[in-house]
């Protein structure tokens, strides 16, 4: 069973993911910053779906994908289609991935969230006028080199509260 803690604990940590997600940048910063901008909330959930995938898993993600949907102005079931099908293979692979270093970790890390970002670029290009651009692929980088400290801070606050 789920105590309190676990789902307050997941929960800051999804709000804490969509407010980073969701910052401004400083008005004249380069606009190659917002390239390097991680997606906080996939590595987020994904670290969820390895630490508990009996409680977060692909419904979790699809509402959390609706949830930044509506938040970052996207069309509605883009990011939760992205986030279930990471949610998907998360799940039937978190055993193996849990046995991993971290610098491994976040080499396999790259590909969901590549996954993620090229299905919600996909999406977007059908719906809007978008054409392909090299700089969408940086996001998907920024976030393979943060999941290393993001997973430690995420265990030690797991461990911190004993969710898992």
């Amino acid at each position: 069973m789920i105590r309190p803690i676990d789902i307050g604990l997941i929960s800051t940590t999804l709000l804490l993911a969509f407010v980073l997600s969701v910052l401004r940048l400083p008005l004249g910063s380069p606009e190659v910053f917002a390239w390097l901008r991680p997606g906080w909330v996939v590595l987020v959930l994904l670290y969820w779906v390895i630490t508990l995938p009996q409680w977060v898993g692909i419904v979790t993600c699809w509402c959390v994908g609706l949830l930044v949907d509506v938040l970052v102005g996207a069309p509605l079931g883009i990011n939760a289609i992205a986030f279930s099908v990471m949610a998907y293979g998360a799940r039937n692979l978190y055993e193996r991935f849990r046995m991993f270093s971290l610098l491994q970790q976040a080499a396999v890390v790259l590909l969901p969230v590549l996954l993620t970002d090229l299905l919600g670029f996909w999406a977007l290009a059908v719906t809007r006028d978008l054409s392909w651009n090299w700089w969408m692929l940086l996001p998907s980088i920024v976030s393979a080199l943060v999941w290393p400290p993001l997973y430690l801070a995420l265990r030690w606050l797991t461990v911190r509260f004993e969710t898992a």
